[in-house]
């Protein structure tokens, strides 16, 4: 007994990692179930059990598991949300902007920045130097979520399509829907890569960290957006915040037709 406690505690060394993150959880299960399973039957045959014995042990360890988990998944998980993002009826966050959204716009929120889109759409309101980021796409009453994501080589990462990611070049990436309303790409560290999330049918929140090749890094807060630094094992380091409280205006696909700032400000939306 006090060996096979032995081996579960390896394993689960092994695959604790997995065992947390839910999208990776039923393969992590199914590892250390599989890992404890040979280390039983190891167990057994070396203090001289049948073999009668040992190999039904040994395959009933992760059928049990699995099933377990395929069960409780069943009844306890409620279905995920598909399709476009619905407005949760939040109300939108108070502006010193100037320019005031007219009926059918979209106010997008980008850390303390606002872009007001004019139109239908769709609206790419962000660019990470000369990459684009996100693109959102009004689809009847709902709203989706395209574009393509670079990595620090300017190879495409990612593809994003109708609220699905469709192909991803990089390990570890995966789409979240905690809610009818939002829609998360997460990397390998758990970390958001993409946040949107429909506020109302006016107003929309962004956030996320994007690349585009050597470029410095732009990454979106609700309280800023930071530019530079680096990451080390998913801690962002030396970043600076960039001017906030900027005010644009555009049009459908295309870049901020006006500018304006409260106040005394001067400046650019950063970066456009």
């Amino acid at each position: 007994m006090l060996g096979i406690a032995g081996y579960a505690l390896m394993a689960l060394l092994i695959c604790h990692k997995n065992l947390v993150v839910p999208e990776t959880r039923g393969v992590a299960l199914l590892g250390f179930a599989t890992l404890l399973s040979v280390a039983v039957g190891y167990e057994l045959s070396v203090r001289g059990f049948a073999s009668d014995w040992v190999l039904p042990v040994v395959l009933a360890i992760p059928a049990a598991t699995g099933s377990i988990y395929g069960v409780g998944s069943w009844l306890l998980t409620p279905p995920l949300p598909t399709g476009a993002l619905v407005a949760s009826g939040e109300p939108t966050p108070p502006s010193a902007c100037r320019e005031k959204p007219a009926s059918g716009d979209l106010v997008m929120l980008l850390g303390t920045n606002r872009v007001i889109g004019k139109g239908p759409g769709p609206f790419t309101p962000l660019l990470a130097t000369e990459c684009p980021t996100v693109k959102l796409v009004r689809h009847g009453k709902g709203l989706m979520v395209e574009g393509f994501g670079y990595d620090n080589t300017n190879s495409i990462a990612y593809g994003i399509r109708d609220n699905r990611l469709e192909s991803a070049m990089v390990p570890g990436l995966r789409t979240r829907r905690p809610d009818s309303s939002t829609f998360v790409l997460l990397d390998s560290y758990s970390q958001e890569v993409i946040y949107v999330r429909y506020l109302n049918p006016g107003a929309v929140r962004i956030r996320g960290r994007f690349l585009c090749g050597a470029n410095r890094q732009v990454v979106v807060r609700d309280e800023a957006i930071r530019v530079g630094g680096l990451r080390l094992r998913g801690v962002q380091i030396d970043q600076r915040s960039t001017r906030g409280h900027i005010c644009a205006t555009m049009g459908p696909g295309g870049p901020p037709l006006r500018h304006s700032c409260p106040g005394q400000l001067a400046g650019r939306m950063f970066p456009c």
